[in-house]
């Protein structure tokens, strides 16, 4: 078996447009994959396409060497723009594998340690406690087990005029934005914001009950001193994690926090590869790992990096607001490791009708939990028709 060609499609999904990938061999065996990385969408899909002067004419099986001289014959190793080619390239490589070999994937990467994966679902913050506590009860409602937003008061989002739950929302865990985007995390901070950031988690913890896992994304917007203060006043709740409380750039700096806080620190989205990964891991920078498979250099990749998590006791969570195959992907991966905790999913209704028009048989959903796929490869086909209906879509946003 050859590979013939690769082919690239940019489909958007809401807040982000997804590279949907296909791998096609000379047997008729195509694989697919998908890749994200927001803002970055034509660069990634350029990168992809100039793999393919290498792949055609290759074997797709011989994923481990294809994965290593795409990683070291661009010199320009490292880093998630290099990794998210790689990712999406790997991936569509093991789809080709499971079904050439007529079983599904995560079969092939040693059987799997568990029948259904845990996932949460975002869940905006909105302009008020009241109206998370609202959003909390309706993730919940929709069966979800466990939540997170992102820094309330900060920045993001929500529809337009929508101040209740009730209302229709995208389900991107944004809020309404009364700080300024381009404020640094080296400057002055009104402490009044670390008490009004508690109101929401008190609202949420009482609309969600004690069982209910609740996670906060602070997407590195704050300073050290500044991210101890807001640990310290949220200690009490019981927090799932804290992601990216602090820039993810320096080990030192989120190892001290880390050894600071009761509070599980989660990190890793912006990290590829083990190169990438091993600073933090070796300085117990983290207590959770969120790497993301299709940014990190795919599954060759992530189980490379959740070996190395493994020998640490580190838990992995990976990272996945991304689309419907992805999810797929994600889903086999968890699978197989033991040091898996939970993964993340965008988790909306709007996501999930998105989902069901993209792909012929989507995924199964219980309780909280995806259950694995028995269908060859990653055990998802695509509806072809409908990758038109949802045609690229900059996106772009600046500090």
């Amino acid at each position: 078996m050859k590979i013939t060609d690769v082919r690239t499609q940019i489909v958007n999904l809401n807040f982000r447009n997804a590279i949907v990938v296909r791998v096609e061999t000379d047997e008729g065996v195509t694989g697919i994959s998908e890749t994200v990385m927001k803002r970055r969408t034509l660069a990634i899909e350029r990168s992809i396409l100039d793999l393919k002067r290498y792949l055609v004419g290759k074997d797709p099986t011989e994923i481990e060497n294809h994965w290593e001289k795409m990683y070291r014959d661009s010199f320009w190793v490292g880093g998630p723009m290099h990794g998210s080619a790689i990712s999406a390239v790997d991936c569509a490589l093991w789809d080709i594998l499971g079904k050439s070999c007529k079983v599904p994937v995560y079969r092939l990467l040693g059987g799997p340690t568990r029948e259904r994966v845990l996932v949460y679902s975002h869940c905006p913050a909105g302009p008020s406690p009241e109206v998370f506590a609202a959003n909390v009860r309706l993730c919940a409602d929709r069966g979800y087990r466990a939540v997170k937003t992102t820094l309330p008061l900060f920045y993001g989002s929500r529809q337009a005029g929508g101040n209740s739950a009730t209302e229709s929302w995208m389900g991107y865990s944004g809020t309404s934005g009364s700080i300024d985007p381009s404020w640094k995390e080296t400057e002055y901070c009104d402490p009044s914001v670390f008490g009004r950031i508690r109101e929401y988690f008190l609202a949420a913890r009482e609309a969600g009950g004690a069982n209910l896992g609740l996670a906060l994304d602070c997407h590195g917007r704050l300073g050290l001193k500044a991210a101890l203060r807001l640990c310290r006043i949220l200690e009490d709740l019981d927090l799932m994690f804290i992601e990216e409380p602090v820039p993810p750039e320096n080990a030192d700096v989120l190892a001290r926090l880390q050894r600071e806080t009761s509070i599980p620190v989660a990190a890793g989205e912006r990290w590829a590869t083990i190169y990438g990964v091993r600073e933090f891991v070796e300085k117990h920078s983290v207590d959770i790992l969120q790497c993301d498979l299709v940014n990190c250099g795919g599954i060759t990749g992530m189980k490379k990096i959740a070996a190395l998590a493994e020998a640490h006791y580190i838990p992995m969570a990976p990272h996945n607001p991304n689309g419907p195959i992805a999810t797929a992907m994600n889903v086999h991966f968890a699978a197989v490791i033991p040091n898996f905790l939970i993964l993340e999913t965008t988790g909306s209704a709007a996501d999930q009708t998105i989902s069901d028009e993209l792909l012929r048989d989507p995924l199964m959903f219980d309780d909280g939990h995806l259950l694995l796929p028995r269908s060859p490869g990653f055990g998802v086909e695509l509806n072809e028709a409908a990758l038109d209906k949802y045609p690229y879509v900059p996106c772009e946003a600046w500090r």
